[in-house]
């Protein structure tokens, strides 16, 4: 499935008749009803396969206008899964779908690159439809950045694939974007020959619309080449057509073209009846810019025909319009006429202010286009210097991956030799100690099995520890935050502004959680411990973790104003964790009570809930990890119900080689 670009008929400036380049972005041309009817947490459901990957670029494509992040995600999901099962045409997908939603985010550095990668995939592939689709979208890309050269060759390249591989619709959108370059590059003949192109073709698949449309775009390029006798006969055309189907915002560009022209050959009287038309068009829409640009226009013909007052009165209208939509265009054009009817009205004051006015926006205008050109050459340059970065990267890719080749070569010959060489020592050792073969093989059977087994029981043990380290810090934190983002959700689903400090909170979570992850590099020291000190560490885990469950909590200590060695606090830090974790998991409490002290040579913790106590025996691995470092720390641990209800465990560890 690709989604193609489609172009649309250029307007012209409705104020004169000039040209503005108009290129619609992307436009799905499949359907989505298998992603409308797939759910993304159907989607997410699928097994990982090469089905998933298009579905998740459905829905990456699907997204991008109502959650742009959620577009994002869809899309990286879909670009890794490609990559992992090696499915080149659902990673050109992916790359292609990405790069649209950074178009949509004007992100262009990043969409090119994806777009390059899309275009590469492709051309592998021999996909014709999305090599066109992938230059359509690099020149748009190349449009918005003010580089119309670079934009046209792109186009051109997906033009001369449409033209060999069809449809002929797509070959005359391409035809009236190329023709909009080109006007843009003051090229007006190609210009005005590539529109008879597209016209030709719409004409010959049955397109009028398409053809009407072309028939008003020569008019806009032969008005500005003066050949106006040309440009009313074409505007005619395209104004019977839209007249006949009822189509008005489109009738009421020709008919202010139209006017435009007649205005400059000073049939007048043709002129006001046209503006007039689109006028009254315009204003049905409700559209402001258009209405103000026939207003004027309008304005302008009754002065050339000696009606003062109703000029005066719409080009007022006209100007106070022009302003409030920022119409640069427009609003010199009103004030230059209204320079020019109060010089006829012999004002001459009124008459040099409105000059003045006419003057300085133009001057704004000048510079604001200046700004533009500098702009369009920063672009150039930054893009030149970007592409020349890429190449230069690509290089040292492929230089770096001969010389990992010529790596892989030798050390492949390398584990040759020395297996070969292995051997040849078992076989003059089996030649030379052939009596002693069956005691030899045995003791070497008995050593390979230690060593195994030892290599076992320390992978078992590491394995045992990291799994350990992840429960107790990384899930804790992540349970908090799920707890944290269900609130901020509920709310957010009742339609509850989410709090303020629930997001914080949730932040902080995640950026603890990244913190964690780290820690786990550097020996899984947890780095609030580091920072604080057990008794600030734990008041500050007991606030992220039960601070918005509603869980009432407090936190006493006695003795503990030094700090203890970091064996002790990490580990006591982490029972007190999962002691937290059980009671949010499975008490439905309302308290929790700490305490951490000193007491008769022992450092104490003691933690209580009251919630629904043990249901268990206690098997848990949380508990089993709790009873392992206390264990380890020469302590002991006992857990049970309270007295009332509720759980109480408590933790005692000798301080014989604690500092008092």
């Amino acid at each position: 499935m690709h989604r193609q670009a489609y172009g649309k008929c250029c307007r012209p400036d409705r104020s004169r008749a000039g040209l503005l380049s108009a290129l619609l972005l992307l436009v799905h041309c499949g359907t989505l009803a298998q992603q409308a009817a797939t759910g993304p947490a159907q989607v997410l459901a699928m097994p990982n396969d090469t089905a998933k990957v298009m579905a998740l670029s459905d829905l990456c494509f699907a997204y991008r206008r109502k959650d742009a992040d959620s577009a994002a995600y869809f899309g990286g999901a879909a670009l890794q899964l490609a990559r992992q099962l090696r499915f080149s045409r659902g990673e050109a997908q992916a790359c292609n779908d990405l790069a649209i939603l950074h178009i949509d985010r004007s992100d262009y550095t990043t969409a090119d690159s994806l777009l390059h990668r899309s275009l590469t995939l492709r051309e592998q592939l021999g996909d014709s439809a999305g090599m066109a689709a992938a230059h359509n979208k690099r020149g748009i890309i190349f449009q918005a950045r003010y580089m119309f050269e670079e934009a046209l060759e792109e186009d051109l390249q997906a033009l001369a694939i449409y033209e060999r591989t069809g449809p002929a619709a797509h070959e005359a959108t391409l035809l009236n974007n190329i023709a909009i370059l080109q006007f843009n590059l003051k090229r007006l003949p190609d210009a005005l020959a590539t529109h008879r192109r597209a016209a030709a073709i719409r004409e010959h698949i049955g397109d009028s619309a398409g053809v009407a449309a072309s028939r008003g775009n020569m008019a806009n390029v032969e008005a500005q080449m003066g050949d106006t006798g040309a440009a009313i006969a074409n505007y005619l055309a395209a104004i019977r057509y839209f007249r006949q189907q009822g189509l008005q915002p489109e009738l009421a560009v020709q008919l202010h073209n139209l006017a435009g022209v007649e205005l400059g050959r000073g049939q007048l009287q043709d002129a006001a009846a046209n503006y007039g038309e689109a006028l009254a068009i315009r204003t049905g829409a409700g559209d402001r810019k258009a209405m103000a640009s026939s207003m004027i226009g309008l304005g302008g013909t009754l002065l050339r025909q000696g009606r003062m007052e109703q000029a005066g009165r719409l080009l007022h209208q006209g100007l106070s319009m022009s302003r409030a939509v920022d119409a640069r265009s427009e609003e010199m054009q009103a004030l230059l006429d209204l320079a020019r009817l109060h010089a006829r009205l012999n004002h001459g004051d009124s008459s040099f202010l409105y000059h003045q006015r006419h003057a300085a926006l133009k001057d704004s205008v000048f510079s604001a286009d200046m700004g533009a050109r500098l702009a369009e050459a920063q672009a150039r340059f930054k893009a030149q210097e970007q592409e020349n970065r890429i190449q230069t990267q690509r290089a040292s890719i492929a230089e770096l991956q001969a010389v990992n080749r010529q790596r892989e070569l030798w050390l492949a010959l390398a584990i040759g030799g020395c297996v070969l060489v292995v051997l040849l020592f078992l076989l003059v050792m089996q030649v030379q100690r052939r009596r002693a073969r069956a005691k030899h093989d045995a003791a070497i059977i008995r050593e390979r099995e230690a060593g195994l087994r030892g290599i076992l029981h320390a992978a078992e043990e590491e394995r045992k520890r990291i799994a350990r380290e992840l429960h107790d810090g990384l899930g804790q934190l992540l349970t908090g935050l799920k707890f944290r983002l269900e609130e901020i959700a509920e709310r957010t689903g009742t339609g509850q502004a989410a709090p303020h400090q629930a997001v914080a909170d949730a932040l902080s979570m995640t950026t603890e959680a990244g913190r964690e992850a780290r820690g786990l590099a550097h020996a899984l020291m947890p780095r609030s411990l580091e920072a604080m000190g057990l008794v600030a560490a734990t008041a500050d885990m007991l606030e992220r973790a039960l601070g918005a469950t509603g869980i009432a909590h407090q936190l006493d200590h006695h003795g503990l104003e030094q700090r203890l060695p970091a064996e002790l606090e990490v580990g006591l830090f982490r029972i007190a964790q999962e002691l937290v974790q059980n009671t949010m998991k499975h008490a439905g409490a309302n308290q929790v009570n700490l305490q951490l002290l000193k007491n008769n040579g022992h450092l104490v913790l003691i933690y209580e809930d009251d919630g629904k106590g043990m249901q268990g025996t206690g098997s848990g691995i949380g508990l089993r990890n709790i009873r392992e470092r206390v264990l380890a720390m020469q302590g002991r641990f006992s857990i049970a119900n309270g007295d009332r209800h509720g759980v109480q465990a408590t933790v005692r560890i000798p301080l014989a080689a604690v500092p008092g």
